[in-house]
């Protein structure tokens, strides 16, 4: 579930507007099957009566919001619009009004208010906010062959054991032509590093799965007995790291953001993903990515 989970994560920080409210729909379609989840689209000069989507079950309307660049004044303005709009046309049929966004950090304090506000002049908790939590949770609770669906460039276990050099190469390739900076510890880490650092047991699951492609990522270093090199690559690893702690993400989020920087901008099939894995794991394990425990004594 954990390489799903980080497949779900990529699309919904990467999608945008029309693109988004696809996804979205594609989620609650198979969270809600049998026509319970309903898209709803704009239908001439009667548009969409402010609905982006309806639970029959559920009475709940949708409101989704994804702008590439998100302002507080958008997002207010957005959710006053949708649910004052969608009133007159879905007062009768609705318990629950959604204001879905694609913003992983969650949402600002106008966003909020505005929110608090809505069920305020209602005198009803009606209106809620939804973000990346709440649409994993109905990701999680699909079967195996929705996710398939949803996310079909998701490795198997398989992929995972067949991965070899000529899948890792080019993502090596591509971190040692990263920019290299100075100093930096490399020395292997201590076997408690994923607790020390707060990674989730999902990370800590996709480190674990990488370390099989990791031996080989270790096995060419030690052919090719070219320290200079590793450590270069190493570096990169180490300065792109501390540019993303610097940046106030939280561990996982940098362990996200350090995937997609290993990606590069290489079509991401099921063994360049293995691949990613594989170097990340080994890179996790030999070198100083994330916080080292410190020293007993």
């Amino acid at each position: 579930m954990a390489l799903y989970e980080m497949a779900f994560r990529d699309r919904y920080q990467e999608c945008f507007e029309d693109e988004f409210q696809e996804f979205f729909s594609e989620i609650m379609e198979r969270a809600h099957p049998d026509g319970d989840f309903v898209r709803v689209r704009p239908w001439g000069r009667q548009g969409d009566e402010k609905n982006d989507g309806y639970i029959i079950s559920l009475r709940t309307v949708f409101a989704v919001y994804a702008p590439r660049k998100p302002t507080a004044a958008g997002a207010k303005k957005k959710i006053e619009s949708d649910f004052k709009g969608c009133l007159p046309h879905w007062k009768n049929y609705i318990d629950r009004w959604i204001f879905v966004h694609n913003d992983r950090e969650g949402v600002g304090p106008t966003v909020l208010k505005t929110i608090l506000d809505l069920n305020k002049e209602q005198q009803n908790e009606v209106a809620f906010p939804w973000g990346r939590e709440a649409l994993a949770e109905r990701v999680r609770g699909l079967s195996h062959r929705d996710l398939r669906t949803l996310f079909p460039t998701v490795p198997t276990i398989a992929d995972f054991v067949d991965v070899g050099m000529e899948e890792i190469q080019p993502v090596l390739d591509h971190l040692e032509r990263a920019r290299v900076p100075s100093g930096g510890d490399l020395r292997p880490v201590p076997e408690d590093k994923l607790e020390y650092n707060q990674l989730s047991d999902a990370v800590g699951q996709l480190i674990r799965l990488g370390s099989t492609p990791a031996r080989t990522v270790r096995a060419y270093y030690q052919r090719v007995s070219d320290e200079l090199l590793k450590d270069q690559t190493a570096r990169a690893f180490a300065d792109k790291y501390q540019e993303l702690r610097r940046s106030g993400l939280d561990p996982d989020a940098i362990y996200e953001d350090l995937r997609r920087w290993v990606i590069g901008s290489d079509i991401a099939t099921p063994t360049r993903h293995v691949a990613v894995y594989g170097v990340l794991a080994y890179f996790f394990q030999e070198c100083d990515i994330f916080l080292r425990p410190p020293e007993e004594g």
